[in-house]
């Protein structure tokens, strides 16, 4: 998986595809194409990416700056030998504008990217196409969106920026959950975040995407221990876990089970808070299954040592950023077409793209990330260490008084 570490825009190219509705007169590339696709992936480049070009199926690279007159040409229409030419072509102009290495983004079909994405990769440049599992529709739907919350997107970048020094603090994300002991995960209070292979950010697609945000010890005297949380999640050193204990190990399970079609093999899965041992037995496979798949995930976690209480900072954090992620219009990073919480019965996991189902669709404070910030200086040494609460005060009892009037509850 790519390190947190690098930042959201490194020498990054984004390529739009041309498209068949255009101006009626000669002018710059960047305005003589109209279609809505068009539009929205020309404001996408403009703003995620350090350099764009166009992919003309007649004129190959163009400079958005450059003026063409209108033409009806399509790469569908052509050969694949044609289309092999043509990306040479592409592959060739865009070495002499833009120098070796860095990323390249495609907004563009299938067919503009089968040989130049290779060509590319093979060079050394990195490459994704983070709308290559959505329909036309979705594609202009999506790209609206990223447009409409411009500003969400950039307290997006703010909060994987802040993260990006917590990895700093756990040396990057070099180890899985499985590799993870009591002395790697040292503090005792804390929040997590975890990351899965093939998951990445839409709007900044060389980055991991968080695929669960948790934390522990909020409720009044609470000794639950950050450790002793993420070990629940990971099952035990046999491999064998309890889902009945850990709402992410019961959503990860659930999944397994339905994409398998195994439901009829394992009929209890989630039934009940407590289970005889025989019921634990029969589940013992399904069981090794989410170990494995936990356990493979990478995680970064944060000291947030304020005392346990339902107010508490890591409560609050957790909260908001879920919210961020997900929050009332649904996720700006959607989950890959791979991703394995599609087969939730869950709609707020398969919504959210997260393996959260509290707090998916609520409002989001900006101030989280401040306080975020503040603790991350307090385990950089920059900041004094302190167990009092930097959260806002009264932030959950407001949340409780806006929850009440618009009938919102917690999900289980």
């Amino acid at each position: 998986m790519k390190e947190l570490l690098e930042k959201v825009r490194v020498n990054t190219v984004c390529l739009v595809a041309c498209t068949s509705r255009k101006s009626g007169q000669p002018t710059t590339a960047e305005f003589i194409y109209r279609s809505p696709l068009f539009l929205a992936a020309r404001s996408y480049a403009q703003q995620r990416a350090d350099q764009w070009f166009i992919l003309s199926a007649k004129h190959g690279l163009l400079s958005p700056e450059e003026v063409i007159a209108p033409y009806n040409e399509s790469l569908l229409n052509q050969s694949e030998a044609q289309r092999q030419a043509w990306a040479a072509d592409v592959h060739k102009a865009l070495n002499a504008r833009v120098p070796a290495g860095g990323r390249v983004i495609f907004l563009a079909g299938s067919a503009y990217r089968s040989y130049l994405a290779p060509a590319f990769e093979a060079e050394g440049r990195e490459t994704a196409a983070p709308m290559s599992a959505l329909g036309i529709g979705s594609q202009v739907a999506w790209l609206q969106k990223v447009e409409r919350e411009h500003a969400r997107v950039l307290h997006l970048d703010r909060f994987y920026a802040l993260l990006a020094r917590v990895t700093a603090l756990n040396n990057g994300l070099n180890r899985n959950l499985s590799q993870q002991t009591a002395a790697t995960v040292r503090h005792k209070r804390g929040i997590y975040f975890f990351f899965e292979d093939g998951e990445m950010r839409m709007t900044a697609p060389f980055q991991p995407r968080v695929v669960r945000v948790g934390t522990h010890a909020v409720s009044d005297g609470s000794k639950a221990t950050l450790w002793n949380r993420l070990r629940t999640h990971r099952g035990g050193a046999n491999g064998l876990g309890n889902h009945r204990g850990s709402i992410f190990r019961l959503h990860v399970g659930e999944s397994l089970i339905r994409s398998g079609k195994l439901e009829p093999t394992f009929p209890t899965w989630g039934k009940g808070q407590s289970a005889s041992a025989d019921v634990r037995s029969a589940e013992e496979k399904i069981e090794l299954l989410v170990s494995e798949h936990i356990g493979g995930m990478q995680v970064a976690w944060l000291e947030v040592p304020d005392t346990s209480s339902a107010d508490s900072d890591r409560g609050y954090l957790e909260r908001n950023f879920i919210a961020l992620m997900a929050g009332p219009t649904g996720p700006l990073d959607l989950p890959s077409g791979n991703w394995l919480g599609r087969w939730s019965t869950r709609e707020a996991v398969k919504s959210s793209g997260l393996w959260n189902v509290n707090h998916v669709y609520e409002a989001f404070d900006a101030t989280s990330l401040e306080v975020f910030e503040r603790h991350i200086e307090v385990a950089e040494g920059l900041r004094a260490r302190t167990e009092q609460s930097l959260a806002p005060s009264g932030w959950r009892l407001r949340i409780k008084e806006r929850e009440n009037a618009s009938g919102q509850i917690d999900l289980l």
